[in-house]
């Protein structure tokens, strides 16, 4: 029952301390025989309640279970015995309940799967409060790293040093307050007050002498560690104060995640469906069908016996027929060793063979509870039932994390990591291409420059989409991403002389002034400029681009930049695949789907349209603003859903620029900054391809494989009818305003 669990469980805590306190008592320089002798009277005295009270509520357990068969075990026995042979007063270590009539078993089943499923998702959620305390200590690390950076100087110590005294101060710090409280308990437990009282001095002893002893002495040993730190800057000893702090509270705040985990971990384990597997069964060849006959009516025959000692399974005659129909009859039957094993019996007219017979041993596959995920009573679900098992399967498989390689469970981190990227890559690519098209179409006036830009816009549409994996790998990953983790000497990039930086900054001031000033004065209305401000207008574009490339130059060729993860080195955090990478990759892709989309679109506009809004004095970034782009949404629209469709289905690229077969940390998430751009993620379209090609078990994976598939071609058509009802919404919306 939950309160002789809560009561045992207090004073197994009990124990735990007094198993903490023996050490101490044995290294006292000073009445050590005193203390010994006292933590272990009373240990004698917890793990002797212990025994008796934990037998007890096992037995009163196996009274209100109501089990089929209740085995026990007692203290020093490996045999498993009938409860009903023990005595009250005998000391019962474990108990195994059995329940083998098909309506328990399927009760019992439904009333334990949620609570094992509850206490699945409990043990996932502390498993992540653990992994977030030790991110916190790699944090501690990075800013220790930072401050060497920072100052330019180096950590005159080891951190590991001080890890296993700062566990022992903090472990002896919490034992001080478990003494205080197993002293209050303990005294309960025992009926002699004078041995209590002399019980309790020790105790008070250890809390307020002992303990606090071997604190200092820690104290002194990490006085000792710390004494390098003293010549150190300020900044860094900062960083090592608070390493140790933290530290010391992940420590405080792991122990009762892992106390509750080991908790649920043997709460998980305390019970297993076992299930006899026909299609593994070990036949009896040497049984005559007369032999076979008899066990179906519930007796082992000599023969029998003899045939399973061969499988070292040692039988007896006492056995009972739990099923039995027309083709098959199941009869039970229990070894030397308490086990359940079940035999099979198949009727002669479903035999090929005259001389089996029909008698085989069915291997037993034990699952335990904490591995069920549903059970369906196949035979006796109605219309409705079924229907809730197959809806219930589509919420698992949309909503739930993969399990099992991927093979089952859902598929929820690789819809969002393709909804996400898809997003991303719209966010990029829809500006640069409705830009790029404006340009083309609006400004230009043709040329042999503008001929090579199609071409190359047509060239890049025809390029195998691995090409560009590779390119966003070579430049966003290695280079621009290396480059932010550690600054130009990390991306390979040799950096100028502070010398040469400086005189190239200048040359970039004095050029960037120029081409603000010609750009002055060269502008104006288009209708009224001469042939000089025209010409001062192409100079001051070309300045322009000139400054524009020196300031990339700068900003690659820096000294004095060393990235913004420097810290973190060697372990990349960007110059790696990402998600990031990965929609910019994409984006590169489908690049000139928007363009040539776009260009489609804003050709659409009749040029009335346009000669109106000039001859009302309307300027051309006026007119292509107001009236030709509100005018030519629906195809641009309609261009950038097309881009989202195909950058969805794309795997080649994303194969080396970030995308995993298995990623349970979402891109997206609650956790600041919210969106990790660095982080790899799970793409439904790789999922198809590392479960269908790349899967140990490929058949075991194909129906993940199917729905995976249905479900991308699902979201690609979604996105297509979205983007024809936003064109012929829109394109009605103006169709009345055209002349």
């Amino acid at each position: 029952s939950e309160a002789d669990r809560a009561r045992i469980a207090e004073v197994t805590e009990i124990e735990r301390t007094l198993q903490a306190l023996l050490p101490l008592a044995t290294s006292s320089p000073e009445g050590s025989e005193a203390m010994s002798t006292a933590v272990s009277d009373a240990m004698q005295i917890v793990q002797a309640w212990l025994v008796r009270n934990q037998s007890l509520a096992l037995q009163r357990g196996i009274a209100e279970a109501k089990a089929d068969v209740a085995q026990v075990r007692l203290q020093g026995e490996e045999v498993w015995r009938s409860a009903a042979e023990i005595e009250t007063s005998a000391n019962v270590e474990e108990v195994r309940l059995v329940l083998t009539e098909a309506s328990k078993v399927a009760a019992r089943i439904k009333e334990v799967l949620p609570l094992v499923t509850a206490q699945r998702h409990r043990v996932q959620r502390l498993k992540h409060d653990l992994s977030r305390s030790d991110v916190r200590i790699s944090n501690l690390r990075i800013a220790i790293r930072q401050a060497e950076l920072d100052t330019k100087s180096v950590l005159p110590l080891q951190l590991d040093e001080c890890h296993v005294l700062i566990q022992q101060r903090t472990a002896l710090e919490q034992l001080a307050d478990q003494v205080a409280e197993s002293k209050r308990r303990l005294v309960s437990l025992i009926d002699d007050s004078q041995a209590a009282d002399a019980i309790a001095k020790q105790l008070t002893g250890f809390e307020e002498e002992r303990i606090p002893e071997e604190i200092a002495a820690i104290e002194m040993q990490l006085d000792a560690w710390r004494m390098p730190l003293e010549n150190a800057v300020a900044p860094l000893q900062e960083a090592v104060a608070a390493y140790e702090a933290g530290y010391a509270s992940v420590i405080v705040e792991k122990r009762p995640i892992e106390d509750q985990l080991v908790k649920l971990e043997k709460e998980l384990a305390r019970g297993e469906l076992i299930v006899c597997v026909p299609n593994s069964a070990r036949s009896l060849q040497a049984v005559s069908r007369v032999d076979a006959e008899k066990v179906a009516q519930g007796s082992v025959p000599t023969s029998v016996i003899e045939s399973l000692a061969a499988m070292d399974v040692v039988a007896t005659e006492k056995a009972e027929t739990i099923y039995k129909g027309d083709a098959l009859a199941l009869t039970e039957f229990v070894d030397d060793k308490r086990s359940n094993h079940v035999l099979a019996v198949t009727a002669p007219e479903y035999l090929d063979s005259d001389e089996t017979s029909g008698l085989s041993l069915l291997t037993e596959h034990p699952v335990a509870f904490e591995e069920l995920v549903r059970v369906i009573p196949v035979n006796e679900l109605s219309i409705i039932g079924k229907l809730s098992v197959y809806f219930s399967r589509w919420g698992e498989f949309l909503f739930e994390d993969p399990r099992e390689a991927n093979t089952l469970g859902g598929v929820f981190p690789a819809i969002w990591g393709t909804i996400v990227m898809t997003l991303i890559m719209t966010i990029a690519v829809v500006p640069f291409g409705v830009m790029a098209a404006l340009y083309l179409r609006e400004y230009t006036k043709g040329g042999a420059l503008v001929s090579i830009i199609r071409i190359s816009i047509n060239n890049l549409a025809g390029v195998p989409s691995i090409v560009y994996g590779v390119f966003g790998f070579s430049f966003f990953c290695m280079t621009i991403g290396s480059y932010i983790d550690g600054g130009p000497r990390n991306a390979d990039i040799t950096v100028w002389p502070s010398g040469t930086w400086y005189l190239v900054l200048w040359i970039t001031v004095v050029i960037g002034t120029a081409a603000f000033f010609l750009s002055f004065l060269g502008s104006g209305p288009m209708h009224s400029q001469t042939h000089v401000k025209r010409l001062l207008s192409k100079a001051a574009f070309v300045l322009w681009m000139l400054s524009v490339v020196a300031v990339v130059a700068l900003i690659a060729k820096s000294p004095f930049f060393d990235g913004f993860y420097a810290a973190q080195l060697p372990n990349p955090t960007f110059g790696k695949g990402g998600l990031l990478w990965a929609a910019l990759t994409l984006a590169l892709l489908t690049l000139p789907v928007v363009i040539v989309a776009t260009e489609e679109a804003l050709a659409s506009v009749p040029n009335s349209l346009r000669e109106g809004s000039l001859a009302c004095g309307a300027s051309k970034w006026q007119t292509i603003r107001r009236i030709v782009l509100p005018h030519a949404r629906p195809g641009i629209l309609t261009g950038a859903i097309l881009a989202m469709a195909r950058g969805a289905g794309e795997v080649a690229p994303l194969m080396l620029v970030g995308a995993l077969p298995n990623a349970p940390e979402l891109p997206l998430d609650t956790e600041f900054p919210f969106f990790h751009g660095s982080r790899n993620f799970m793409h439904l379209g790789y999922q198809i391809y590392s479960l269908g090609f790349q899967s140990q078990n490929s058949e075991a994976a194909k129906p993940m494989v199917f729905t995976c598939t249905l479900l991308l071609i699902l979201i690609v058509a979604a996105l297509n009818v979205v983007a024809i009802f936003l064109r012929t919404r829109l394109r009605r919306r103006f169709q009345g305003n055209q002349f």
